[in-house]
């Protein structure tokens, strides 16, 4: 008959008979208690009373690495999504002339974006922030230019809206002629909620002696999407003061210039791509429903360009806008903008452009986003998507 354990009654104060047990036992398996003194335990006994004991045991070890390694978990990736509030402040304008204030928008406590209501002459978003805080446009003419960066086209100034010709007028360049228009903010309302923040802006297209042309009313929604900062700029030209032309020019109508690191002609592996995927040079004239504009970013700590960061811009034309065709103006210095008038510059037959009837108005639909990385196809396309199934208005 077998017997789960081996009883051997062995008096607990007898130590020669422990020792004696001790050195005839290999195994050394350990004792355990019955009514009639301390019993050692065979092997398959031993085994079956190790089974639970190490089950549990491995249990709690994992239990034990779990638990530590939630601890551990870097503070800020656990509570991204918590602490990322938007918030706007308004602040003094850094135009003395201007009667109106800047507000600044920040996410989780850093800077997305500045909206001036003067950026040197017109209203224009300066800095441009990606979500982890890398300036994404050029700081001349706003400020000093900085290594990478060229002090030409004085009139680029980070992220603006302005057209190169409206009826006789030239509101893109900004050297004083009597031709040269200025856009004057005149009334300026924030909103925030948890979800983002929108400003809603009311601006006067004046000649240079300051009679206005025409109206408009911009919209800029700043919110959250696949990580990255998403804002939708909503404008509404008003023929306030008689008809109004659009005229037939590459010069317009939203544009930024990217950081001087990002630029194609940097070599250091920026580069601009439009939906159809033409690259660089070969995207400047063509119609698209997008351009993204990516690179490298400058930073303080190191000179060397392959431990630089990389972000970038995408720039969207919502396919529902009344005016179908958007043309883009790409170029390898740093210049990227959506320009939905112009056609001859670009290859197309010339026409005498678009009019806005007097007391009527048109209405455009453009979303800008501020990425971190290098480009990444498949996810703008689903930011397009995305986009196109909303049904701006104002």
């Amino acid at each position: 008959m077998h017997r789960d354990h081996e009883e051997l009654p062995m008096p607990l104060g007898s130590r020669s008979l422990r020792t004696t047990i001790a050195a005839k036992q290999s195994n050394a398996f350990p004792l355990i208690m019955n009514p009639n003194g301390p019993t050692l335990m065979n092997q398959l006994c031993f085994h079956r009373f190790l089974r639970p004991l190490t089950l549990h045991a491995c249990v709690a070890v994992a239990a034990l690495s779990i638990a530590q390694a939630v601890s551990a978990a870097p503070p800020a990736a656990a509570t991204a999504d918590a602490t990322a509030t938007w918030e706007a402040k308004t602040v003094a304008s850094d135009d003395k002339d201007s009667n109106q204030q800047d507000v600044e928008i920040y996410r989780g406590g850093k800077l997305i974006a500045r909206h001036h209501s003067s950026l040197l002459g017109t209203p224009g978003l300066y800095p441009l922030h990606s979500p982890s805080g890398q300036p994404l446009t050029r700081d001349y003419p706003m400020e000093e230019k900085g290594k990478y960066e060229k002090d030409d086209h004085h009139h680029h100034r980070s992220l603006w809206f302005t057209h190169g010709i409206v009826n006789e007028f030239d509101f893109w360049l900004d050297k004083p002629t009597p031709h040269t228009g200025y856009v004057v903010q005149t009334s300026l309302s924030k909103e925030e909620t948890e979800n983002g923040v929108t400003l809603t802006t009311k601006n006067d297209w004046n000649d240079p002696d300051g009679n206005r042309i025409l109206s408009d009313q911009r919209r800029w929604s700043f919110s959250e999407s696949q990580g990255d900062t998403v804002i939708d700029l909503d404008v509404r030209l008003m023929a306030t003061d008689g008809d109004v032309v659009f005229g037939d020019t590459k010069e317009g109508t939203l544009g930024a210039r990217v950081a001087g690191t990002m630029k194609v002609d940097a070599k250091l592996g920026g580069t601009g791509q439009n939906a159809e995927g033409l690259k660089d040079g070969a995207a400047w004239g063509k119609k698209s429903s997008w351009v993204d504009y990516s690179g490298p970013i400058l930073q303080a700590d190191s000179d060397e360009p392959s431990d630089w960061p990389t972000a970038g811009i995408t720039m969207f034309y919502h396919p529902d806008n009344s005016q179908p065709d958007c043309y883009w103006h790409v170029r390898t210095y740093g210049l990227f903008a959506a320009n939905p008038f112009g056609r001859h510059h670009f290859g197309q037959p010339e026409y005498d452009g678009v009019k806005i009837a007097d007391g009527e108005h048109l209405d455009l639909h453009f979303r800008i986003v501020l990425h971190d990385g290098d480009f990444d196809r498949e996810k703008t396309e689903q930011h397009f998507a995305d986009y196109s199934e909303t049904k701006p208005s104002l």
